[in-house]
């Protein structure tokens, strides 16, 4: 499931980062924690997939402008679909009944009622004097009293009190402020003497956290001076010393909310980076990385030789390359800088002929052997492994150094890491990629015409060969696991069952070599979930193209939908009512193995003969034949899929008649995704074919 965080006209870019980290540091791998535009709120399903809707810090009127047309359907998430709203700060005043801030002010007075009426009453503010917009002047560490007892501080800039919150059924007052505010907070009672700074309102089968002060803002993030220059830094020791109950109390208001929270929490670190190890198979003489150090020299401006290794620059990222693990490795570690993996230096090594066995020692969470023991002797992709134990993502470290990617031997290297720190997706949403997470990235090369057919190729098409591939490198890992139900959602995603819908329809799949006919059409979006998605680079150099396809399989982890393991575990309790062996559990070194030899002869058949030769079997794996969809931008007319194109790889669809599933009109229709959509079938772009 999603948690989403609103980022569009009245956010602050500081706010929007602390936000996300925040919650990603908590909440993941449970959550998917994604940014979100108004454009999304308002045109696509996103209620279904997601748990938490999240306001940050910023200004409130630009919310109520932006987001007017959003609102009914906020309130209808949260009150008859069960959803969360988290609103910091302004987000806190937006999802209020009443706003009444800075009154008196000509310059900056706002009063008026509020349409979301989260908070059945009035947000008031600022709670403390000397607030400016766009400055931290007025930023203070404001103390909180938690209602368990717990006392903190933690950052404020702006924020409100909640009028007579202790007065209301339906809200629980999480935090109070401690010191004096300069704003009536109470109406009603006039001894009241606690004003409400944080507040949890139950509204109708939802729920609703907002608060006044920012306890997602990130002490470490201040002090690199990425938020305002006018920063007051007196309070920055008040923030780091009090960081760890800030967690805490994070920890606390989300688990009453009702989120699933990261069960350690407490001791969870992000970890700092590890050197990427480019090591050749030992079973394929040409697969050869000695040329890497020649082509960095010769494509670089300016590489310095520092003792054991060499220092480089190139468009964004600098660089240490290494040769040898005996004399360097422990050196390639020690410079690596913990403070931010991606503003860090990078270290690679080069392991002599001579140091395979020493792989095993110094990464130990990845069997070297195993996976080219896997890898065809004769397989050029994937031929040379450059892996990392803690990387910052497999895909865009490549994309955006560009010099660093025409220098590494062409059409060899895959790019494995164990966890990635900023890992990236459709539409430039990052994360945290945990443990359990396999993610590579492959890099391929490719004529920009057939040598054989002499045609033009089209790239396009590539994001469904890599899928298919992968499809298959799961299913043949073993026998029996052609029973597991896997599908590629087109055009990038793979998806599996979704295990409630399972056993909600109480299925069998046991030697059935997984029939999706078992799965009505109509059934797609709750029968299946995400386990891996797809993101395709491209890059030509001279006559070819560079192609960078970057992909996350969930293999074991819990979240956020279901993993490969979680499925195997599955068809093993219908093979044992059977008295059938165990499947093991995905060897990600052969599956990766596996999934390089596939994508080695699918690429070659591709570029060989043409996209005409694939696409029987792609239609195998794919979810989408015959499936119905409505194309909004001709009239709410509907249509049936009936393939793919075979010059640019758009979806084919063939017009129904009006109130008929069967019946077709003769128009034709070539559909492509709008590049910007959170449902890639509620935003389909239709022309006549």
């Amino acid at each position: 499931m999603n948690v989403l965080v609103y980022n569009g006209p009245g956010t602050t870019p500081g706010s929007v980062r602390h936000a996300v980290d925040t919650l990603r540091y908590l909440l993941e791998p449970h959550y998917a924690v994604s940014t979100v535009s108004s454009k999304v709120l308002l045109q696509e399903p996103w209620q279904t997939k997601t748990s938490a809707l999240v306001f940050p810090g910023g200004a409130d009127l630009p919310y109520v402008k932006e987001c007017r047309t959003v609102i009914p359907a906020i309130k209808d998430f949260v009150s008859k679909k069960g959803g969360k709203y988290i609103g910091f700060c302004a987000g806190g005043y937006f999802g209020s009944s009443r706003v009444e801030f800075c009154q008196g002010d000509p310059l900056m007075e706002v009063t008026g009622n509020r349409d979301l009426k989260l908070f059945p009453g009035t947000a008031r503010g600022p709670a403390f004097d000397g607030f400016k917009y766009k400055s931290d002047v007025g930023a203070r560490a404001s103390k909180l009293l938690v209602n368990n007892g717990a006392e903190f501080s933690c950052y404020y800039n702006g924020g409100s009190v909640f009028v007579d919150a202790d007065s209301y059924s339906n809200v629980e007052v999480l935090a109070h402020y401690v010191n004096a505010i300069d704003v009536p907070f109470s109406d009603v009672n006039k001894d009241n003497t606690k004003p409400a700074a944080v507040v949890l309102c139950s509204v109708g089968k939802g729920k609703a956290l907002l608060t006044g002060p920012h306890p997602e803002f990130i002490p470490r993030l201040l002090e690199k001076g990425e938020e305002d220059n006018d920063f007051p830094a007196h309070l920055l020791d008040t923030l780091k010393k009090d960081d760890s109950k800030r967690i805490e109390f994070m920890h606390y208001i989300l688990t009453k909310l009702g989120l699933k929270t990261r069960s350690n929490y407490a001791s969870y670190h992000v970890p700092s980076l590890t050197p990427l190890l480019m090591v050749n198979s030992p079973y394929n003489n040409t697969a050869q990385s000695d040329n890497f150090e020649d082509r960095i020299v010769k494509n670089v401006d300016d590489v310095i030789v520092n003792g054991n290794h060499l220092e480089f620059s190139t468009e964004t990222d600098s660089f240490e390359l290494f040769k040898g693990i005996s004399d360097s490795f422990d050196d390639a570690s020690s410079h690596l800088n913990k403070n931010d993996p991606e503003k860090s230096l990078k270290t690679i090594v080069i392991p002599n002929e001579d140091e395979f066995s020493l792989l095993n020692n110094i990464a130990p969470g990845f069997n070297f052997q195993k996976y080219f023991m896997t890898l065809k002797e004769n397989n050029t992709i994937g031929s040379i492994l450059m892996y990392g134990e803690v990387v910052t993502s497999t895909s865009t470290l490549l994309n955006i150094n560009r010099t660093l990617l025409n220098s590494l031997p062409e059409n060899r290297i895959l790019h494995v890491g164990d966890v990635q720190l900023a890992g990236r997706g459709r539409g430039g949403n990052s994360w945290v990629n945990p443990k359990g997470v396999c993610a590579s990235t492959a890099v391929i090369s490719m004529p920009l015409i057939s040598p054989v057919t002499h045609q033009n190729i089209s790239i396009s098409f590539v994001q469904y060969l890599a899928m298919l591939a992968y499809c298959k490198a799961i299913t043949s890992h073993g026998p029996g696991f052609e029973d597991l139900p896997v599908r590629i959602k087109w055009p990038n995603d793979l998806y599996i069952m979704n295990p409630d819908y399972y056993y909600s329809k109480k299925l069998q799949l046991f030697g059935n070599k997984f029939d999706h006919s078992l799965v009505p059409l109509t059934d797609i979006e709750p029968a299946y979930v995400k386990v891996a998605g797809l993101l395709v680079n491209t890059h030509i150099f001279g006559d070819k193209y560079t192609l960078l396809l970057g992909c996350g399989l969930n293999i074991s982890s819990t979240g956020p939908t279901t993993s490969i393991d979680r499925w195997i575990d599955i068809i093993n309790e219908e093979r044992n009512k059977q008295n059938f062996s165990a499947l093991p559990h995905i060897e990600k070194e052969k599956l990766l193995a596996d999934y390089m030899n596939n994508l080695e002869d699918i690429m070659k058949t591709f570029v060989n003969r043409g996209i005409n030769y694939i696409l029987p079997e792609y239609y195998r794996y794919w979810l989408h034949s015959d499936q119905i969809v409505t194309l909004s931008d001709h009239g709410n007319s509907r249509a049936m899929i009936t393939g793919i194109t075979e010059d640019y790889g758009l979806l084919i669809a063939k017009e129904l008649a009006p109130g008929s599933d069967y019946s077709f009109t003769g128009s034709v229709f070539h559909l492509q995704p709008d590049g910007n959509t959170f449902d890639i079938f509620k935003g389909l772009i239709a022309k006549k074919a």
